[in-house]
């Protein structure tokens, strides 16, 4: 397997992509996915994930149809920016971009 495939495939990307898709289609929360877009530093994508975690807290809390929405979990924070260090920024950031704008196998649209 290649070690992009291996990227797409990592439990992080996936866990931060569907909560990313979820802030996007519930939320609307447009802003995070744009600021995701032009990072180019480890230090922009820490800080647009900061932002992103702080936006998706509120939208958690608030719910969907009356369930609580889950979040990205630790591991998976320290995961992806391990992920950071070993792809580089922008490998990592397209990856986490394109499975946050596939559709999920869980959702019904």
């Amino acid at each position: 397997m290649s070690k992009l495939a291996e990227l797409f495939e990592n439990e992080a990307i996936k866990d931060f992509g569907k909560a990313l898709r979820r802030a996007l289609r519930i939320g609307e929360d447009y802003s995070s996915l744009v600021e995701l877009e032009y990072v180019e530093s480890k230090e922009q994508f820490v800080e647009a994930i900061k932002r992103f975690l702080r936006r998706y807290e509120t939208l958690a809390k608030k719910g969907y149809k009356g369930k609580p929405l889950t979040r990205p979990k630790e591991t998976s924070l320290v995961e992806l920016m391990r992920l950071v260090d070993e792809y580089g920024v922008k490998l990592v950031r397209s990856a986490l971009i394109s499975y946050t704008l596939v559709k999920g196998g869980e959702e019904n649209e």
